[in-house]
C-alpha cells in the first residue's frame, strides 16, 4: 500500500526531477545563496518564519546551480511521500474508512492536491510539507497521550510548524476533523478544547515570531504581517478567492460546476459520516472557518494555493468521503478508485509541467539567448535588465496568482540569478549591479548594457 503511494506521487510529481529549472523566487535564492546567504535567514525572520529560513540558510550552502534545485524539490517530494504514509497510518489507527483501498485513495489523492503541487514544484516552498508533517506529529500526540510531557512535546512541534509556514500549520485542524469528525466515536467536548488551546498556543508563538522577534533581532517589522483594519471586506474577499480556491479542491479553473458538485459532495461526505450528529457537520464548519483564521487577520490578500493548505485538507477530506459514499453504493470502491487515482495523477503531471517546468525553461532560454546574443563574452561591464511594461508578453498559456504559469522574468528579483547562471554556462565576463532591474525610460549609469523585457520575450508573441 506504502509502495502503491510511493509510485503514485513520483509519477505524478516527475516533472520536478526530470526537470531542470528555476521559478521566481528560486532564482533569488541561487543568486544569495552564493552571495549573501544571511540576507535570506533575515528575510525569512522578518517574515515571521525563522525555522524556514535556519531550513534554507543550511541549504543555501549546499546548492551553486540550477541543477542542485532539482534536489531540494526531490526533498520536498520524499517530505511529501513520508507525509502520505502518515496519513494512511493516521487513518488506520483510527480505523476510518471502510478498506485498505479506501485509506490509500484518500492519502494520495490529498498529496495530490494544488497546494501540494506548489509546495513541490516550486523549489523555495520545499520545506513547506515538513510544516504539514509537524502539525500532524503535533496533533497526534497531543490527542494519542496524556502527561505533561507529551503536552510539550506537541507544542514544540506545532511551534516549529507555524515557524515554517504558518498556513500550513493550520493543518492541525485537518489531523483533527478526521479524528473527532470522521471516526464512530462521539467525540468530547474537552477534546476540542483541549486541541483549541493547543493551537491557540501555537498562534500566539506564530504572532511573536512575526512581530516579536523581528524588532528584537532588526528593529524592523513587514508591513505585510500587519492586522487587517477592514474585517468585512476582508470576509468578503476570503469567501470569494481562499475559500473558493478550497472548494474546488483539483479545479484551478475554479468553474461554477466544480463548486456545485464539490459542496454537494462534502454535504454528502459529512451527512454520511460515521454516526453522524448536527455538531459534526457544525465541527466541520468550525474548523473550516479557524483553518482560515491566519488569511482573515492579516491585511495581505493574497490566495495563492500554497496559502490555502489548510482549508484544501478540510474541504477535500470530507469532497472525498462523499465519494467513497457514493462508490460504495454503486459497488464500484476499487474501480472507480482507480480511475480518481489516474485522473488525479496526470492532472498533477500536467499542472506542474504547464505552470513550472516547461514554461520557465522556455523563460531561461530566452534570456539565455538575448543575453549570448547582445553581450559579447568579453565585455567586462555591468549588464542591466529593463521592466518597460506592466503587460509583459506571457509564456505560459495561462496563469494562477504568483504560482502556475506566473512570469519570473516579470518579478525584479529573478533577473540576477537567472542571468548569473547564464554567465556561469557560457562563461561570460560582464558584471552584476547590486540592483541591476530598472524600469520604465530609467537609464543605466555609467559603462553598461541594459537588455528590456519585452525584447527579451519577444519570441514568445
Amino acid at each position: 500500500m506504502y509502495l502503491i503511494l510511493a509510485v503514485a506521487l513520483l509519477i505524478g510529481y516527475s516533472p520536478v526531477y526530470l526537470s531542470t529549472y528555476g521559478f521566481s523566487d528560486d532564482w533569488f535564492y541561487l543568486y544569495a545563496s552564493t552571495t549573501d546567504a544571511f540576507s535570506i535567514f533575515k528575510w525569512d525572520i522578518l517574515s515571521g518564519r525563522p525555522f524556514y529560513g535556519a531550513i534554507r540558510y543550511f541549504f543555501a550552502f549546499l546548492i551553486d546551480d540550477v541543477q542542485d534545485l532539482t534536489y531540494l524539490r526531490v526533498l520536498s517530494l520524499f517530505s511529501l511521500i513520508l507525509l502520505g504514509g502518515y496519513i494512511i497510518r493516521f487513518l488506520e489507527r483510527r480505523s476510518i474508512f471502510a478498506s485498505a483501498v479506501q485509506r490509500l485513495t484518500f492519502a494520495t489523492l490529498i498529496c495530490l492536491l494544488p497546494s501540494f503541487q506548489v509546495f513541490v514544484g516550486w523549489t523555495v516552498c520545499f520545506p513547506y510539507v515538513l510544516s504539514v508533517l509537524l502539525a500532524g506529529i503535533s496533533y497526534s500526540t497531543l490527542a494519542e497521550n496524556k502527561g505533561l510531557g507529551r503536552v510539550l512535546l506537541s507544542a514544540i512541534c506545532l511551534t516549529l510548524s507555524f515557524a515554517i509556514y504558518q498556513p500550513a500549520a493550520m493543518s492541525f485542524l485537518f489531523f483533527a476533523l478526521l479524528d473527532l469528525g470522521m471516526t464512530r466515536n462521539n467525540y468530547q467536548r474537552s477534546a476540542v478544547i483541549k486541541l483549541m488551546l493547543m493551537l491557540g498556543f501555537g498562534m500566539v508563538m506564530a504572532l511573536v515570531l512575526a512581530k516579536v522577534l523581528p524588532l528584537v533581532l532588526f528593529n524592523e517589522v513587514l508591513a505585510r504581517t500587519n492586522i487587517t483594519l477592514a474585517p468585512l471586506k476582508k470576509i468578503t474577499w476570503f469567501i470569494a478567492e481562499p475559500l473558493r480556491n478550497a472548494l474546488c479542491n483539483f479545479d484551478t479553473g475554479r468553474s461554477i460546476v466544480s463548486i456545485i458538485i464539490s459542496c454537494s459532495l462534502i454535504i454528502v461526505g459529512i451527512v454520511k459520516a460515521p454516526d453522524f450528529k448536527p455538531r459534526k457537520a457544525f465541527l466541520f464548519l468550525f474548523f473550516l472557518v479557524a483553518a482560515g483564521i491566519p488569511n482573515l487577520l492579516v491585511s495581505e490578500d493574497w490566495a495563492a494555493y500554497r496559502t490555502v493548505i489548510a482549508l484544501s485538507l478540510i474541504t477535500t477530506s470530507a469532497f472525498i468521503a462523499g465519494l467513497f459514499v457514493i462508490f460504495n453504493k454503486l459497488k464500484i470502491t476499487t474501480s472507480a478508485s482507480i480511475v480518481c487515482l489516474v485522473i488525479a495523477v496526470l492532472s498533477c503531471m500536467l499542472n506542474i509541467q504547464k505552470g513550472f517546468s516547461t514554461p520557465q525553461q522556455r523563460e531561461y532560454q530566452l534570456l539565455s539567448s538575448a543575453i549570448t546574443g547582445n553581450v559579447p563574452a568579453e565585455y567586462s561591464g555591468q549588464l542591466y535588465y529593463r521592466i518597460d511594461s506592466d503587460n509583459l508578453p506571457a509564456v505560459a498559456k495561462s496563469k494562477k496568482y504568483d504560482e502556475f504559469g506566473s512570469l519570473s522574468l516579470g518579478m525584479p528579483w529573478t533577473f540576477a540569478g537567472m542571468a548569473d547562471a547564464i554567465k556561469k554556462e557560457h562563461a561570460m565576463k560582464f558584471s552584476l549591479p547590486k540592483a541591476p532591474v530598472i524600469y520604465g525610460s530609467d537609464q543605466c549609469p555609467g559603462n553598461c548594457l541594459t537588455l528590456d523585457a519585452t525584447h527579451v520575450l519577444a519570441p514568445v508573441k
